[in-house]
């Protein structure tokens, strides 16, 4: 009988004291790796509160070997201090240093403009030009450099932003800035109507998503992902400026489910600018899709407005077929305002949804094959454009998607979620002519709008839609996405306007859509891509209409950062 009992006795309880043994155990082990890590640093914090988004509890392993702030109990303190300084006198004087250089080597340079100059420094030609429309034109230059202004926009923007100014305050740089280079130092000139969207909203929503790249690197827990933060230098010096502050420069604790920022590399089988037939190729881009709420896709409740940008997006995309870059794609996008709502379970089932109003910027360019369709040659030289010649353009976009309703919306039931996102915006562009080089077959291209005849492209106004929809489970994700965009061409603008002999309306479209398949590799921050994309393209002048098919596809690999 006692042998019965015994037995009875270590079979029970011999387990049930083996599992207290272990849990003990690992509470002593966490006891003392916490007392052992424990740290108050900004830069500890911030990498606990990224390590424990995924899991169920709070990770406490904070120490980063950085030196701990001082300790503060007044709340109403800590929330001051959390503010950053918004530096105004130094935005100011790295805005004024560069625009002041910039105006003085266009001065020098003025032998390189003299075919812009139609104004005289007289009362009677600078009142017109200030008091007036009639100077508010088109311009004529090429679509390089035209598409370049809103890279002086994104300047002008972060030296606002990267001194703490908001992005509205930060818009005024890029929007001022604009406007008084246009009246000002090119007072011989049209005021470019192209180049003060281009410079002013597109240097807008550049600058804001460049500005949110870079606040993302420069908090990332990874020393290697740190590195990136120098792709923004203007936050890293001014950084530098603010080292000595309480809180590091540009603070900022990111939810890592929100964000996607990687490197992508791989193989691309398309078409190229002298190849009509798929040919391989090598793609690589750099891409970013933020989300700042810190909140979002966490358990809780949330219905509050937005007056600061909640998603930015910032992709660059180059195509090299041998030594030669093929294309050029960027495109850029900032949800500044609206509505945040979310409803998530403690297991993590729920719907995360933001609205509100958008802008966006986009670029592509693929290689030119002619010296005219380069921008080599300006237009005070139109015996070397040899137009008894067709026309051998390549496709071209620039566009500033000035403002329009964007939804996100994202249901979480783990390990599945499906996200759903559409935007559509009002356009403005500057767009290849599709049909020029087919018309240019049988019909003189003289006479037509300044920029058509000698550079291929044309300033118009249409719609932009887009949407995309991704369902993910575990490690994999699929997505399919589409946009379209339609444009006429602005009419009676022209900054040559009399001298046009056929301003007849233009249109053109351009649909792109695709499939993407992602397998994220287990333990790395690797992940394999496969994608197939079809860009349809159709234009017409006058009655001579053209349309294209492009597919492309795509293997490689995307590195998170």
């Amino acid at each position: 009988m006692k042998k019965k009992v015994f037995i009875w006795l270590f079979v029970v309880l011999f387990p049930r004291a083996a599992l207290f043994a272990e849990q003990k155990n690992h509470q002593d082990n966490f006891i003392s790796s916490f007392v052992e890590n424990f740290s108050l640093s900004w830069k500890a914090v911030q990498t606990a509160f990224s390590s424990s988004l995924n899991n169920n509890f709070l990770i406490f392993k904070l120490n980063d070997n950085q030196s701990t702030s001082s300790f503060i109990t007044d709340p109403l303190r800590l929330q001051q201090l959390s503010k950053p300084i918004r530096h105004k006198r130094r935005a100011f004087l790295e805005f004024f240093s560069l625009f002041s250089y910039s105006g003085i080597n266009y001065n020098i340079k003025y032998s390189k403009f003299i075919e812009d100059w139609q104004w005289n420094f007289t009362w009677d030609d600078q009142k017109e030009r200030f008091f007036t429309f009639k100077a508010h034109r088109f311009d004529s230059n090429d679509f390089g450099l035209n598409w370049r202004h809103a890279l002086a926009g994104m300047i002008y923007y972060e030296f606002a932003r990267s001194n703490n100014l908001s992005w509205l305050q930060a818009s005024l740089y890029s929007i001022g800035g604009s406007l008084a280079w246009e009246y000002m130092v090119e007072w011989r000139e049209v005021i470019s109507i192209n180049d003060n969207i281009m410079t002013g909203l597109g240097g807008y929503v550049l600058g804001e998503s460049w500005f949110q790249l870079g606040r993302y690197f420069f908090n990332s827990p990874s020393r290697f992902s740190r590195l990136f933060s120098w792709l923004n230098p203007f936050m890293k010096i001014n950084g530098w400026f603010d080292r000595k502050q309480l809180l590091p420069p540009y603070f900022h604790c990111y939810n890592r489910q929100g964000q996607d920022v990687y490197l992508f590399i791989g193989y691309r089988h398309s078409p190229t600018s002298t190849s009509g037939r798929n040919v391989g190729n090598l793609d690589v881009s750099l891409n970013s899709r933020i989300i700042t709420a810190q909140e979002y896709g966490l358990p809780g409740k949330i219905n509050e407005k937005f007056t600061s940008p909640i998603y930015s997006q910032l992709d660059v995309e180059l195509m090299y077929h041998g030594q030669s870059r093929e294309e050029l794609e960027v495109m850029a996008k900032v949800v500044p305002v609206g509505r945040f709502i979310q409803s998530i379970s403690d297991d993590r089932k729920g719907y995360s949804l933001y609205y509100g109003l958008g802008s966006a910027f986009q670029v592509y360019i693929k290689r030119p094959v002619t010296d005219y369709d380069g921008g080599k040659i300006p237009i005070n030289r139109p015996e070397d454009f040899h137009f008894e010649n067709p026309r051998e353009f390549r496709d071209k976009l620039s566009a500033v998607h000035i403002v329009g309703p964007v939804f996100d919306g994202t249901y979480f039931s783990r390990p599945w979620f499906l996200r759903l996102r559409s935007e559509v915006y009002l356009s403005f562009g500057m767009i290849n002519a599709l049909a020029l080089n087919k018309y240019s077959v049988d019909n003189s291209v003289q006479g037509m709008k300044t920029t058509l005849t000698y550079y291929g492209y044309y300033y118009a106004l249409g719609p932009y839609l887009e949407s995309s929809v991704q369902l993910g489970y575990k490690h994999l994700k699929f997505e399919g996405s589409f946009n379209y965009v339609y444009y006429s061409s602005l009419q009676g603008r022209d900054r040559f306007q009399d001298e046009l002999l056929d301003d007849s309306v233009i249109k053109d479209s351009r649909w792109d859509y695709g499939l993407k398949l992602q397998y994220h590799i287990p333990r790395t921050d690797f992940s394999i891509v496969a994608a197939a994309e079809w860009v349809r393209r159709w234009g017409k002048i006058h009655e001579v209409e053209d349309s294209n098919l492009e597919k492309r596809y795509y293997l490689g690999l995307k590195f998170n950062l």
